[in-house]
């Protein structure tokens, strides 16, 4: 009886686990990006437009494939057709006379064929649709370095928050330390009342701000949840540890220059294809002027009767095969607008891409002065925590031998709190301005 009771305990242990962990989702940060790159939505729709311009790829390509066509058709007639002719045709001495042919019931089926053989806008069109296809598959890379950022950046945002929380945990433990030892002084007549009033009222604002934070990381989760295509109801617990190694790339990645000229950004090579798309679409628009070639076929079978039926029926065949000349004469101005219209498009295009150069001298200028400072200011925080945990211990063990004020320990207490904040707000830059580069680079990749 004993074992079958232990065997249940067991089962239902192991089964609440299993229902614990199905609940939950353990991510590293190589795991959220992998998991971005399948399950974000944005990226999703930008691979669909990249599958869009593949067809159109496709469409453009058609013009040089035959066209081929079959119509079909069977009319009735309640009245014959009428045709006029002159009347010594007709055997009349009328100058005009009308004559009724044809049967009551006509059919007739037809295929064709329609071949360009010369056709230069045609061939500046695929040309056009090629570069459309290369700056979507530009564009889908750019967006796949952009979430890589993104969920890099909401990562660090969830560990930085937990980490404050933990900090916060810490803080409000010593807190309610003091406000015990407070209580304990006040009773034995060595404390005074406003050091306890005092403790107290730390101890729940810090509750208070435990509150705040836990809705903040709740907050953070759902934001990475949403990048990564992860559904909200599923909890996530972050494997990284929020710590650095000095000798990582975070610390030495500005070491070296970065010519605009020599970077692998997909919004610059985006912008040159857009230079070299607005050129084939202006010389498109030149080759309407050009005459056009094509070979036109045809062939045709029909039949008329006045009664309806297949069985019996005479056909009679018609075919053709012929070489069609089309020469644009004038189009009303409407080319030459075209053409004006396109070269304002291509020096559109012109200027951006030097505004673009600019943009990324600029942001790449303000990120390295950005990741200098933050390496100082991580430098700095971290003897800053050093230094407040020494101070807090000392202040502590004065306070509790009776020679130093409450006042002073809650001073050296909020200092730590405060240096330990500070540590990890500079780490956490540090991380950010690291990615920022490395996406400035145009270094982030699936």
């Amino acid at each position: 009886m004993k074992t079958s009771v232990l065997n249940i305990i067991v089962f239902l242990l192991v089964f609440l686990s299993g229902v614990r962990a199905l609940g939950q989702e353990r991510l590293s940060l190589e795991a959220a990006i992998e998991m971005a790159s399948r399950g974000n939505k944005t990226l999703k729709i930008q691979n669909l437009q990249e599958l869009s311009a593949k067809q159109s790829v496709r469409e453009a390509k058609s013009d040089f494939l035959p066209i081929v066509k079959f119509n079909g058709s069977l009319s009735r007639y309640f009245d014959r057709q009428v045709i006029y002719l002159p009347g010594s045709f007709a055997g009349t001495e009328k100058a005009v006379q009308d004559v009724s042919v044809g049967g009551l019931h006509q059919y007739d089926a037809v295929i064709s064929l329609n071949q360009k053989l010369f056709s230069k806008s045609s061939k500046e069109d695929f040309k056009a649709s090629k570069i459309a296809e290369e700056i979507e598959n530009e564009k889908t890379a750019d967006m796949e370095g952009r979430l890589i950022h993104e969920v890099t950046k909401s990562f660090y945002r969830v560990l930085l928050s937990q980490n404050q929380l933990l900090l916060l945990e810490k803080s409000l433990y010593r807190n309610e330390k003091a406000l015990q030892d407070a209580k304990s002084l006040l009773i034995q007549g060595k404390g005074l009342k406003t050091d306890t009033l005092q403790s107290y009222i730390a101890v729940e604002n810090l509750k208070t701000s435990l509150h705040y934070q836990r809705s903040s990381i709740d907050i953070a989760k759902n934001e990475l949840k949403q990048l990564i295509g992860l559904n909200e109801e599923v909890d996530i617990s972050l494997e990284d540890i929020f710590q650095m190694d000095e000798k990582s790339e975070d610390f030495y990645i500005q070491d070296q220059e970065f010519p605009v000229d020599e970077l692998t950004r997909h919004d610059l090579s985006i912008q040159k294809l857009n230079i070299e798309l607005e050129e084939r679409k202006l010389s498109a628009i030149k080759a309407t002027r050009v005459p056009e070639v094509s070979l036109i076929g045809q062939y045709q079978l029909q039949s008329q009767e006045d009664n309806f039926g297949f069985k019996n029926q005479p056909w009679q065949n018609t075919s053709f095969i012929a070489v069609n000349l089309s020469v644009p004469i004038f189009s009303g101005g409407r080319t030459s607008a075209k053409t004006k219209q396109a070269l304002i498009r291509l020096d559109q295009e012109k200027l951006r891409k030097d505004a673009l150069y600019d943009e990324v001298k600029l942001e790449i200028s303000t990120i390295s002065n950005e990741w200098s400072n933050a390496k100082m200011q991580y430098a700095t925080q971290k003897k800053n925590v050093e230094a407040a945990e020494l101070n807090y211990s000392m202040v502590n063990q004065r306070y509790i031998n009776g020679i130093g004020s409450k006042l002073e320990v809650s001073d050296a207490e909020l200092a730590l709190t405060s240096s330990q904040f500070n540590y990890l707000q500079a780490f956490y830059n540090l991380k950010i301005y690291s990615s920022d580069m490395q996406k400035a680079l145009g270094r982030l990749k699936f």
